[in-house]
Protein backbone atom coordinates (compact mmCIF):
# COMPACT_ATOMS: atom_id res chain seq x y z
CA UNK A 1 0.00 0.00 0.00
CA UNK A 2 1.39 3.23 -1.01
CA UNK A 3 1.29 6.29 1.14
CA UNK A 4 0.02 9.50 -0.23
CA UNK A 5 2.41 12.24 -0.59
CA UNK A 6 1.75 15.52 1.07
CA UNK A 7 1.24 17.21 -2.30
CA UNK A 8 -1.45 14.62 -3.24
CA UNK A 9 -3.27 15.33 0.03
CA UNK A 10 -3.45 19.04 -0.69
CA UNK A 11 -4.96 18.37 -4.15
CA UNK A 12 -7.59 16.16 -2.49
CA UNK A 13 -8.55 19.04 -0.17
CA UNK A 14 -8.78 21.40 -3.14
CA UNK A 15 -11.14 18.97 -4.91
CA UNK A 16 -13.38 18.78 -1.81
CA UNK A 17 -13.70 22.55 -1.83
CA UNK A 18 -14.84 22.43 -5.46
CA UNK A 19 -17.42 19.78 -4.62
CA UNK A 20 -18.75 21.91 -1.77
CA UNK A 21 -18.99 24.96 -4.03
CA UNK A 22 -20.85 23.02 -6.71
CA UNK A 23 -23.25 21.59 -4.12
CA UNK A 24 -23.91 25.06 -2.74
CA UNK A 25 -24.47 26.38 -6.23
CA UNK A 26 -27.00 23.60 -6.99
CA UNK A 27 -28.89 24.34 -3.76
CA UNK A 28 -28.79 28.06 -4.55
CA UNK A 29 -30.25 27.51 -8.04
CA UNK A 30 -32.92 25.19 -6.60
CA UNK A 31 -33.83 27.82 -3.99
CA UNK A 32 -34.11 30.48 -6.72
CA UNK A 33 -36.36 28.20 -8.81
CA UNK A 34 -38.59 27.47 -5.81
CA UNK A 35 -38.77 31.17 -4.95
CA UNK A 36 -39.73 32.03 -8.55
CA UNK A 37 -42.45 29.37 -8.51
CA UNK A 38 -43.86 30.76 -5.26
CA UNK A 39 -43.80 34.28 -6.72
CA UNK A 40 -45.69 33.16 -9.84
CA UNK A 41 -48.34 31.35 -7.78
CA UNK A 42 -48.73 34.24 -5.35
CA UNK A 43 -48.97 36.77 -8.20
CA UNK A 44 -51.81 34.87 -9.87
CA UNK A 45 -53.63 34.55 -6.53
CA UNK A 46 -53.23 38.26 -5.82
CA UNK A 47 -54.50 39.12 -9.30
CA UNK A 48 -57.60 36.92 -8.89
CA UNK A 49 -58.28 38.44 -5.46
CA UNK A 50 -57.93 41.93 -6.92
CA UNK A 51 -60.38 41.09 -9.71
CA UNK A 52 -62.88 39.58 -7.28
CA UNK A 53 -62.64 42.59 -5.00
CA UNK A 54 -63.18 44.98 -7.90
CA UNK A 55 -66.27 43.16 -9.17
CA UNK A 56 -67.62 42.77 -5.63
CA UNK A 57 -67.24 46.49 -4.97
CA UNK A 58 -69.00 47.29 -8.25
CA UNK A 59 -71.97 45.10 -7.31
CA UNK A 60 -72.09 46.62 -3.83
CA UNK A 61 -71.98 50.12 -5.31
CA UNK A 62 -74.89 49.27 -7.63
CA UNK A 63 -76.87 47.81 -4.72
CA UNK A 64 -76.33 50.94 -2.66
CA UNK A 65 -77.58 53.11 -5.53
CA UNK A 66 -80.61 50.89 -6.22
CA UNK A 67 -83.80 50.97 -4.19
CA UNK A 68 -87.32 49.75 -4.88
CA UNK A 69 -90.40 50.60 -2.80
CA UNK A 70 -93.75 48.88 -3.25
CA UNK A 71 -96.33 51.62 -2.84
CA UNK A 72 -99.55 49.62 -3.26
CA UNK A 73 -102.11 49.79 -0.48
CA UNK A 74 -101.78 46.43 1.33
CA UNK A 75 -105.45 46.53 2.34
CA UNK A 76 -106.84 47.06 -1.18
CA UNK A 77 -105.18 45.18 -4.04
CA UNK A 78 -107.04 45.91 -7.30
CA UNK A 79 -108.31 42.83 -9.14
CA UNK A 80 -109.80 42.93 -12.63
CA UNK A 81 -112.10 39.89 -12.90
CA UNK A 82 -112.50 40.16 -16.70
CA UNK A 83 -108.77 40.10 -17.47
CA UNK A 84 -107.96 38.14 -14.28
CA UNK A 85 -105.18 40.54 -13.26
CA UNK A 86 -103.97 41.83 -9.93
CA UNK A 87 -102.38 45.27 -10.01
CA UNK A 88 -99.44 46.37 -7.87
CA UNK A 89 -97.52 49.63 -7.85
CA UNK A 90 -93.81 50.09 -7.17
CA UNK A 91 -91.57 53.14 -7.20
CA UNK A 92 -87.90 53.41 -8.11
CA UNK A 93 -86.59 55.25 -5.05
CA UNK A 94 -82.94 54.68 -5.89
CA UNK A 95 -80.50 56.62 -8.06
CA UNK A 96 -80.13 54.17 -10.97
CA UNK A 97 -82.21 53.34 -14.01
CA UNK A 98 -83.62 49.82 -13.97
CA UNK A 99 -84.61 47.61 -16.87
CA UNK A 100 -87.94 45.89 -16.22
CA UNK A 101 -86.83 42.85 -18.24
CA UNK A 102 -84.55 41.95 -15.36
CA UNK A 103 -87.06 42.44 -12.54
CA UNK A 104 -88.21 39.32 -10.74
CA UNK A 105 -91.59 39.13 -9.03
CA UNK A 106 -92.48 36.55 -6.39
CA UNK A 107 -95.89 35.97 -4.82
CA UNK A 108 -95.86 33.93 -1.61
CA UNK A 109 -92.32 32.80 -2.46
CA UNK A 110 -93.27 31.52 -5.93
CA UNK A 111 -91.68 33.04 -9.02
CA UNK A 112 -94.11 34.76 -11.39
CA UNK A 113 -93.10 34.09 -14.98
CA UNK A 114 -92.47 37.15 -17.20
CA UNK A 115 -95.21 36.08 -19.61
CA UNK A 116 -97.76 36.51 -16.79
CA UNK A 117 -96.56 40.05 -16.01
CA UNK A 118 -97.30 43.29 -17.78
CA UNK A 119 -95.27 46.26 -16.58
CA UNK A 120 -96.26 49.78 -17.58
CA UNK A 121 -94.86 53.22 -16.85
CA UNK A 122 -97.08 56.24 -16.51
CA UNK A 123 -94.77 58.29 -18.74
CA UNK A 124 -94.32 55.62 -21.44
CA UNK A 125 -90.56 55.34 -20.90
CA UNK A 126 -88.34 52.38 -21.76
CA UNK A 127 -86.35 52.32 -18.50
CA UNK A 128 -87.62 52.54 -14.95
CA UNK A 129 -86.00 55.81 -13.97
CA UNK A 130 -85.53 57.13 -10.41
CA UNK A 131 -88.78 58.58 -9.07
CA UNK A 132 -90.97 56.80 -11.65
CA UNK A 133 -93.87 54.58 -10.65
CA UNK A 134 -94.25 51.16 -12.24
CA UNK A 135 -97.64 49.47 -12.64
CA UNK A 136 -97.36 45.70 -12.47
CA UNK A 137 -100.33 43.73 -13.78
CA UNK A 138 -100.08 40.07 -12.81
CA UNK A 139 -102.25 37.64 -14.76
CA UNK A 140 -103.55 34.64 -12.83
CA UNK A 141 -105.57 31.61 -13.84
CA UNK A 142 -107.54 31.60 -10.59
CA UNK A 143 -108.09 34.22 -7.91
CA UNK A 144 -105.83 34.17 -4.89
CA UNK A 145 -107.30 32.65 -1.78
CA UNK A 146 -108.50 34.94 0.96
CA UNK A 147 -105.91 35.66 3.59
CA UNK A 148 -102.38 36.97 3.94
CA UNK A 149 -99.98 37.01 1.01
CA UNK A 150 -96.59 38.50 0.23
CA UNK A 151 -95.15 40.11 -2.92
CA UNK A 152 -91.43 40.56 -3.48
CA UNK A 153 -89.92 42.55 -6.34
CA UNK A 154 -86.18 42.07 -6.95
CA UNK A 155 -83.85 44.00 -9.25
CA UNK A 156 -81.09 42.35 -11.27
CA UNK A 157 -78.46 43.16 -8.63
CA UNK A 158 -80.43 41.54 -5.82
CA UNK A 159 -81.89 44.67 -4.24
CA UNK A 160 -85.55 44.05 -3.44
CA UNK A 161 -88.63 45.16 -1.54
CA UNK A 162 -91.49 43.11 -0.22
CA UNK A 163 -94.96 43.83 1.07
CA UNK A 164 -97.45 41.77 3.00
CA UNK A 165 -101.01 42.20 1.78
CA UNK A 166 -104.42 40.76 2.45
CA UNK A 167 -107.12 39.69 0.04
Amino acid sequence: MAFLKRSDNSSFIKDRKAETAITHMIFFIAAILIAMTVIVVMTSNVQSLTGATASSSKVLSEQIKTDITIISDPEIIPYNSTSKEYTFYAKNTGRTDLDTEYLDVFIDGLYVDQENLEMDFFDQDVLWRPGDTLEINMKVTTEMTEGDHRILIAAENGKSDSMDFRI
